[in-house]
């Protein structure tokens, strides 16, 4: 929770910052970038906090592990992090990031599960319907779950949506044990 809490303030003051500098673009695939790279590559983690080797050194590593994707303020923000030693929420400082950029940009993301792969057509079909339901631009990230039998669950920030088949039977099964 406490690292929740520093991926957040983090996150919003690197946010400010770009916006202000109209980078918010440019921070964002980096910030996504160096997140990735940490993700695949569990060894850039433990040398950025590895307490032996020196500051200069880690931040080198780091602006190579940006490679195309680096830009000043991202260098700075990055470095900050290595000097405070808490490059180890960048996954979370990540995803903070992109909630207040999805926010800034009116964009809700939708996680989508459905028991079959759906076709391009069906995708944006129910992307448009998303858009007007929510008021605001969609961002997608389509799962298929073959546990759910049949039919769709819905999942934005704040709501669920849930008309799968073993949604429904959970239903059922819930009514039926209160009788």
């Amino acid at each position: 929770m406490k690292d929740n809490s520093a991926a957040r303030k983090y996150a919003t003051a690197f946010f400010e910052q770009a916006l202000a500098k109209n980078e918010l673009r440019a921070c964002q695939q980096g910030l996504e970038e160096i997140a990735r790279v940490a993700r695949l590559r569990e060894s850039l983690g433990r040398v950025l906090g590895h307490p032996f080797i020196a500051i200069d050194e880690k931040k080198k590593i780091m602006k190579t592990a940006l490679g195309e994707y680096s830009t000043p303020a991202l260098e700075r923000f990055l470095s900050l992090l290595i000097e405070k030693k808490r490059f180890g929420i960048i996954q979370g400082i990540a995803a903070a990031f992109q909630d207040l950029v999805d926010r800034h940009q009116n964009i809700q993301p939708v996680r989508i599960k459905t028991a079959l792969p759906m076709t391009d057509v069906q995708q944006q079909t129910l992307e448009k319907k998303l858009s007007a339901w929510l008021k605001s631009s969609v961002r997608m990230d389509v799962v298929v779950d073959p546990q759910l039998i049949g039919g769709i669950i819905i999942q934005t920030r704040d709501r669920e949506s849930d008309q799968s088949v073993r949604g429904e039977l959970r239903q059922m099964l819930q009514q039926l044990s209160k009788n």
